[in-house]
């Protein structure tokens, strides 16, 4: 039996079907889009498992002795597509979706820091914490490195200790450009069947509502 296979051409010709536009003469391009929404939406969402999105999953080690300023790395590139080069400094091959951890190269255990602290534990803080940083009472702990996100960048407090770590962090990258082609883009290799009929649920039921405010 051949081996079941899913393009990114039959996820919307599937969101056509169900929404009784199978030639796509009024929804296509709005179907098209929604598998992009549905793969960011529900990728970051509560109860999605990492084998679900194996495809988006990225880990990358960024050494931050060759960054100016060192406490300060971009992430994201809106004048690049995820998984293009970028014509500016972001360090990470994808523009991420959600960060998921950010640890010390654990091959790399002769980095030392500041406090000769070789292994850190990193907090990603709320709006509310960021807020507080002004307070000279709250400060994280000599193994601890707090970060939060700011638009393209990500930020690190205290920042006098970043200085030679090599980080290795691991994100949900933003999905690549698919091409609509009966024989291209295969996202069965990218997401399981169960996030796949996810996605092309969501792009129903959005459809579906648009539909029914007509």
């Amino acid at each position: 039996m051949a081996e079941k296979r899913i393009t990114y051409y039959n996820v919307v010709q599937e969101i056509l079907k169900r929404v009784n536009d199978a030639d796509g003469d009024i929804y296509i391009d709005r179907a098209k889009e929604l598998v992009y929404e549905g793969i960011s939406s529900l990728a970051v969402s509560e109860g999605t498992a990492r084998d679900d999105i194996r495809g988006l999953l990225k880990s990358e080690t960024v050494d931050v002795s060759t960054l100016s300023p060192s406490w300060k790395i971009q992430i994201k590139s809106p004048n690049a597509p995820t998984g293009t080069e970028p014509p500016d400094d972001r360090v990470l091959g994808y523009n991420p979706a959600k960060i998921i951890s950010i640890i010390d190269d654990p091959t790399n255990p002769e980095t030392v820091s500041t406090y000769g602290i070789t292994e850190h534990r990193y907090i990603e803080l709320s709006l509310a914490e960021v807020n507080r940083l002004n307070d000279p009472d709250y400060r994280p702990f000599i193994d601890e490195i707090f970060y939060y996100q700011r638009g393209e960048f990500i930020y690190f407090y205290p920042t006098e200790v970043m200085n030679t770590q090599k980080l290795v962090i691991t994100y949900i990258a933003e999905p690549e450009d698919y091409a609509y082609h009966q024989y291209m883009s295969f996202l069965d290799g990218l997401y399981s069947f169960n996030f796949i009929y996810k996605v092309i649920d969501y792009g129903v039921g959005r459809i579906r509502e648009q539909q029914s405010g007509e």
